[in-house]
């Protein structure tokens, strides 16, 4: 059951619930958005409602389908490693230009949500968690427009991310990678922490992919 939402802010509390609700699977790809039922569940009237939904839509997180209404999207395999080749080229560039400008009390807020997720044990939070680390690890560049473009595409990836380290329970080398890239940003080392975080992510995406490959299969037999 959704929590009731306030009345400050309206339509961007409905899109943080929404979106939480996509990107930890509770609102699976293919499941169908009725706006009665969400308004009732969220306590809300239509209008505001709508507007969330055309935001996030916008995100690509839903789509309007001819008779079917407006339902969580379903990316394919390409898609998915469309957005890891994107998390590639502008993470690699975002981290190389903020490591000589992290400082002190950014490394210690990355260490202290790497901490923290490896204390919640919560492979539904993880794409938070994931977000909030990398962040802070890349907002010292200044490049506030590329940040928010790839807060869309980790929204995106994240919900099959989480799938990910649900089935393969990864955690605890995703922290270790994590870890790593805090270690050679502290001693200024670009080329290793680049290099660290480049095989982190594909190495992300290689595993998830071969994963979903493999469900979809399955899930594709056992239909027929």
């Amino acid at each position: 059951m959704m929590a009731k939402i306030g009345r400050q802010s309206l339509t961007d509390q409905i899109v943080t619930q929404l979106r939480h609700q996509i990107i930890t699977g509770q609102l699976p790809e293919g499941a169908p958005l009725r706006q009665e039922k969400l308004a009732a569940e969220l306590g809300v009237s239509r209008v505001p409602l709508r507007e969330a939904i055309r935001q996030l839509e916008a995100e690509g997180l839903v789509v309007s389908e001819l008779h079917k209404g407006t339902v969580v999207s379903s990316l394919s395999l390409e898609e998915i490693e469309e957005l890891f080749e994107i998390r590639l080229r502008l993470e690699t560039w975002l981290f190389e230009a903020a490591i000589p400008r992290l400082t002190e009390a950014d490394f210690a807020l990355a260490e202290a949500i790497t901490d923290e997720a490896m204390a919640s044990g919560s492979v539904e939070n993880w794409g938070d968690f994931n977000w909030r680390f990398h962040e802070v690890l890349y907002r010292p560049s200044g490049n506030t427009i590329a940040l928010r473009l790839l807060r869309t595409v980790h929204d995106n990836a994240n919900r099959y991310v989480n799938l990910q380290i649900a089935v393969a329970e990864d955690v605890e080398r995703e922290l270790s990678d994590h870890r790593a890239l805090i270690a050679f940003a502290r001693l200024g080392d670009i080329r290793r922490g680049v290099d660290t975080l480049r095989a982190h992510i594909q190495r992300v995406c290689r595993n998830l992919v071969a994963s979903l490959a493999e469900g979809r299969v399955g899930k594709a037999r056992h239909i027929a």
